[in-house]
C-alpha cells in the first residue's frame, strides 16, 4: 500500500471521469461543482485513508520498538551466560592448577643458605638406617665437605 499522504488530488475534469461527472450533472450541478464534490468526496475518503495508514505505521514502528528491545535484552542474557560460564571456567581452573595462579610476594630474597641434605642422608634416612644428625644442623651441613663411600670406607670431595 503506498503512502497516502503522497498522493495528489486527481483532476477531475478529464475525459477519465466523465462517468462520475454524469452522476452529478443529471442531478442539475454545473460540471465545476461536480467537480467540487468529487474532489471533496476524494479528500475525506484520503483523510481516512491517511489516519488508517499513521495508525498502521505506529503499530508497526512499536512492534519493531519492542522486537529491538526483545532483541537487546535477548543479546544481554546471552552476554551474561556467557560471562558467567568464563568466569565458572576461570574459577575451575584456579581450583585445577592452583600452583600455577598463586600470586608472586614482592619480598626481596634471602641472603641465608638454603639447607638442602645431601645425598648421602636423604638416601639413609628413606631406607631407615642410621644416619648422623649432624647432617641435619645447618652447622654440621657447612662443615661436611667430604662424604664417606658407602662400598670401599674412602671419602669423596664435594
Amino acid at each position: 500500500m503506498a503512502n497516502p499522504h503522497e498522493q495528489e488530488v486527481p483532476d477531475y475534469t478529464s475525459i477519465e471521469y466523465t462517468d462520475a461527472h454524469a452522476m452529478f450533472t443529471a442531478d442539475g450541478k454545473s460540471d465545476a461543482e461536480a467537480t467540487l464534490i468529487l474532489t471533496n468526496v476524494w479528500l475525506f475518503n484520503n483523510a481516512h485513508t491517511c489516519q488508517l495508514w499513521d495508525r498502521q505505521q505506529e503499530a508497526l514502528e512499536e512492534a519493531r520498538l519492542t522486537e529491538s528491545t526483545c532483541l537487546t535484552e535477548l543479546k544481554e542474557q546471552e552476554k551474561a551466560t556467557r560471562e558467567e560460564e568464563e568466569e565458572l571456567a576461570r574459577h575451575e581452573e584456579h581450583k585445577k592448577y592452583k600452583n600455577k595462579y598463586v600470586p608472586i610476594l614482592k619480598t626481596p630474597l634471602s641472603d641465608a643458605p638454603i639447607f638442602t641434605l645431601c645425598c648421602y642422608a636423604n638416601a639413609k634416612t628413606c631406607s631407615g638406617d642410621y644416619c648422623p644428625l649432624f647432617y641435619y644442623t645447618n652447622k654440621g651441613h657447612g662443615n661436611n665437605f667430604s662424604l664417606p663411600d658407602l662400598d670401599n670406607g674412602s671419602s669423596h670431595s664435594v
